[in-house]
């Protein structure tokens, strides 16, 4: 799969950090990194292309076309990051040029994209039959099913919504384990720092490791939402990991009353 990232936001930083795995991507831990990331091995060869736009630019742009990269790689999904809104809405002249079979909008500020223009850019893509997803945040894109490259995106790259594993013994997190993580990588630094606590009160350490990162993420309610961008990544690392301890300790539970029947099976 070729990516294209386009960017005028940090934050497009962050995602092709996390994608290309440099070892100095991550230094959040310090001198107790555990290199945990090594196991995510690095997509680096499948970045076709990188792409920042300047910041300075006029608060209305007349002709797009003159700010966008005019000789773009071809490839298989764009990722548009925190593009002036006039750039974003000429995006269908990138699929264009760029021949994109798919394309990622993440929305990590309400100012980004507004309702509107969302629409009219989802509906130019739709008529050209190409597949997009505006994930607000980008830690909320999920897998829709339906095989789209989008979803072949998310599972090769393990991106997205967060899924993670835990062991759970006498009520303390042994073991952790990143299936799929934020865009950002920040569910690998979050998932080490919770090892070795207890599970009563974890909803705390999460949030606090979450925040140390740190997370990008507005704080500015969005109206869509209802809530900020930040309080809506932070629910999607909580419940993940909330979601595997219950499958942990659930586990646990039916692995005792299957021992404990072989053991009354024995004496019997």
């Amino acid at each position: 799969m070729r990516l294209y990232v386009i960017y005028g936001d940090d934050f497009g930083e962050r995602v092709v950090g996390n994608l290309i795995n440099f070892s100095n991507f991550c230094t959040s831990c310090g001198e107790a990194c555990g290199h945990c990331r090594i196991e995510y091995g690095s997509f680096a060869s499948d970045i076709v292309g990188v792409d920042r736009i300047p910041a300075n630019l006029p608060n209305f742009i007349e002709e797009p076309e003159k700010y966008l990269p005019k000789n773009p790689p071809r490839c298989d999904i764009i990722i548009a990051i925190g593009l002036h809104q006039d750039l974003l809405a000429s995006l269908p002249l990138l699929v264009e040029k760029t021949q994109a079979k798919g394309v990622i909008v993440p929305l990590e500020d309400p100012n980004w994209c507004p309702p509107g223009l969302q629409k009219q850019v989802e509906d130019e893509l739709n008529s050209m039959g190409v597949a997009h997803a505006f994930p607000k945040p980008f830690c909320m894109l999920e897998d829709s099913g339906h095989n789209t490259i989008i979803d072949q995106f998310i599972r090769k790259y393990k991106v997205g919504k967060p899924i993670v594993q835990v062991t759970v013994d006498n009520d303390t997190i042994t073991r952790t384990k990143v299936l799929q993580s934020a865009p950002c990588g920040s569910t690998w630094y979050v998932m080490k720092q919770i090892e070795k606590r207890n599970i009563n009160g974890i909803n705390e350490r999460i949030s606090e490791a979450h925040h140390a990162y740190p997370c990008t993420a507005s704080m500015q309610v969005d109206k869509t939402l209802g809530d900020t961008v930040l309080h809506v990544a932070g629910y999607a690392i909580r419940g993940a990991v909330q979601e595997a301890i219950s499958k942990a300790t659930e586990k646990k539970t039916e692995l005792a009353q299957k021992t404990q029947k072989i053991g009354i099976n024995q004496t019997t």
